[in-house]
């Protein structure tokens, strides 16, 4: 036991040292204004964004889609978290709600759900008249609306991809929270039409399989996946560690 504890001792040192280095030479300093996390949570998501930008340099990514395999894994919250960071770091995002049957975003920063995403891409209400301010300065949300359960299977998709065009004018990220995979189609509709997906997975939770069916139908849809966050996850060893077993 006690020479297990040493080397545990000894190899979060040298991960400290290491990982030290790394965040100097790779994720800027973080800035001054709050983001209303705790900071090694925050962290995290800087992470997840730096990932993301150095990804496809050629390519930058905006337009990303967050989903789950199955309903109640935190997608939401990932997402609202996610673009508070890279708000509070000052770049211009654009939050949207296309999660037509249980909406939370207007929830999460208390705004009001009526005249939003459905009416803009159906031309009944102007982008500017369906743009939401929220407490932070460089995020904006569009809420699931009011007037239809399901624009996706009555517009044109190229109406559609125009919509998505003009929403990049708005922001530096524009980001779509979405109904779990398993529940209905709207995000493999909507998917391919953006430049990448992050696939929300709580841990201890969703098994592997059904993780690994919802990998595939996004896939099968021409959509990109960029990477998997495991979302509540417990390590009662360090994550880092399991690496050198």
């Amino acid at each position: 036991m006690g020479k297990t504890f040493e080397a545990l001792l000894r190899a979060e040192r040298e991960k400290q040292g290491k990982s030290g280095q790394e965040k100097a030479e790779e994720i800027p300093a973080a800035p001054p204004e709050k983001c209303n996390l705790p900071a090694q949570i925050a962290e995290e998501y800087r992470r997840l964004k730096y990932r993301i930008v150095n990804m496809d340099p050629e390519r930058k990514i905006r337009t990303i889609l967050f989903v789950s395999p199955t309903g109640g894994e935190g997608n939401s919250t990932v997402l609202a978290h996610f673009a508070t960071v890279l708000a509070c770091e000052g770049d211009r995002v654009l939050l949207v709600d296309t999660n037509f049957r249980r909406p939370s975003i207007h929830e999460i920063f208390n705004l009001e759900v009526k005249n939003g995403f459905p009416e803009f891409i159906l031309q009944e209400s102007a982008l500017e008249e369906v743009l939401k301010e929220t407490s932070f300065k460089n995020l904006q949300v569009i809420s699931r609306g009011n007037t239809h359960s399901d624009p996706f299977t009555t517009i044109n998709l190229k109406s559609l991809d125009s919509c998505i065009a003009r929403l990049k004018l708005k922001a530096d990220w524009v980001l779509f929270d979405s109904p779990s995979i398993d529940a209905y189609n709207d995000a493999l509709a909507l998917a391919p039409r953006l430049d990448g997906v992050v696939l929300v997975v709580q841990a201890e939770k969703t098994r592997w399989e059904v993780a690994l069916s919802a990998k595939q139908r996004i896939e099968a849809s021409n959509a990109r996946i960029l990477g998997v966050v495991l979302n509540k996850r417990r390590f009662y060893i360090p994550e880092w560690l399991y690496k050198r077993l």
